[in-house]
Parts: C-alpha cells; structure tokens; sequence
C-alpha cells in the first residue's frame, strides 16, 4: 500500500524528533559561539539557513574572527561541506522518476542527520519490499525529517544568539558533544555483521591518523577516507549478493 505524499511527511517528521532533540542544544551552541565572535543576529541567522552545517558552520567561525579573506572563508566553508556529496549520490537511487527541480531544492535541507535517518529507513524498507520503493514517496519522507530538523536549527542558532549574555564563557563547548553522541547512538543501532564495525575502525584510525595532520586538512583526509572506505564495503556487499 502506497502512503500519500502528506501521510509520508509526517512519518518523516516523526523518526525527526531525536535530530530536533540533538539539534536544540548544538544549535543553541553555535547561536552563542557566534554572539562571542562578533557575528550579528542578521549574520547568524543568514549563515544558519544558507550553510546549514553546524561543522561547518563552527569552522568558519576562526577565519571570519580573525577577518580573514571572504575566498578563504569561503574555501573553508565548501571544504567541510563536501562530505554532502556522497551523501547525496547514496540517497539519489531512492528518488527514482522525481523530477530535478524538487531534487534540486529539497537537496538544500540535506545534512549528515537528514542523510542518515532516511538512508537507514530507505535500506530497511528495501529488505522488506519486494518491489522498489515510491521515489515521491521517499522524498516525503526525506522532507519530513530534513525541513523540519532545518527549521529547528535555524530557530535554535536565533533562540542561542539571544541567550548568549546569560552563559559564561566557553559553555558552548560543552553543547558541541552533543551531536557526535548522537550519531554514536545511532550507528551502534545498526551495527550487523562485520560491515559497519569494519567501517567505525577504519574511522578510528583515519581519525587518530589525521589528528597528526594539520588541523585543517586532517579532518578532510579523514572524511575522503572514510567515505571511500564506506562506498567500497558497499559494493563489495552488492557484488557479492548478486553472484549468489
């Protein structure tokens, strides 16, 4: 049985919830960051909407203090955003036959939560169905918890922007383990056979590795790695099913 566009939405925005939960406070952290660097509510809530990246949005912080150029703001910005990238190509075979207007502006609410909350329903509801799954559908669902989760960032990073006086310094730090507990929660999930903890090692390692690489370049090495890593366990996975 096929769910209607609206029905599929609000499935969305219900599996949602615990990213609303996770972005409050990461949210909240970057609102007051911000304030501490001189960005004005304008600034905050403007970045917030148009980069939609609290890792990258944390990044950029540094260079816009120290009043660096706008191209290496900017270089820094698209480099923590790449990750996106693969993100997208892995989601793209679930929106069969939707046209690429909506694919083009709904790819604007994508984040590594948005991703991966639809990314594991699409795969579970793979298994289960024989057939391939409704590409308007799907999109509803991934509009659901994207469009909802956007909002609730930007609202968040205005409501921290307005809270910042009554924090003491440095309490921002605090809030930014909140997101990688987050994703910890939900990988440990969906840890099955060898795949993903072959995956979270490889992550380890390319982590440890890359904390002796520069700052700015260590986390893009290990991004690429990782990836790679991840889109080759995945082949190898489809390979292997379909000579079976």
């Amino acid at each position: 049985m096929v769910m209607s566009f609206a029905a599929r939405f609000r499935q969305g925005m219900k599996a949602a919830i615990p990213i609303w939960i996770a972005f409050i406070p990461s949210s909240i952290a970057w609102g007051i960051a911000a304030q501490n660097h001189g960005l004005s509510l304008d600034e905050v809530v403007l970045m917030s909407a148009w980069v939609y990246s609290g890792p990258g949005q944390f990044a950029v912080l540094g260079p816009l203090a120290e009043s660096k150029s706008t191209l290496q703001v900017l270089i820094a910005g698209f480099l923590m955003n790449l990750r996106f990238l693969p993100m997208s190509t892995a989601l793209a075979p679930f929106f069969r036959g939707v046209k690429r207007v909506p694919l083009l502006l709904s790819s604007h609410v994508i984040s590594a939560s948005s991703f991966i909350v639809p990314y594991l329903q699409f795969q579970k509801e793979k298994e289960m169905a024989s057939a391939p799954g409704d590409g308007y559908g799907n999109l509803a669902f991934f509009l659901g918890v994207g469009v909802t989760s956007f909002l609730v960032w930007v609202t968040g990073t205005a409501a921290g922007f307005g809270v910042a006086l009554g924090f003491p310094p440095g309490f921002e730090e605090v809030l930014r383990f909140i997101l990688p507990g987050y994703f910890a929660g939900l990988l440990v999930v969906e840890v099955k056979g060898w795949a993903m903890p072959l995956i979270c090692l490889g992550s380890l390692t390319a982590a440890v590795a890359g904390a002796w690489i520069s700052p700015g370049w260590g986390w893009l090495a290990t991004a690429i790695f990782v990836a790679t890593l991840g889109w080759g366990v995945e082949e190898w996975n489809s390979r292997a099913s379909k000579s079976f």
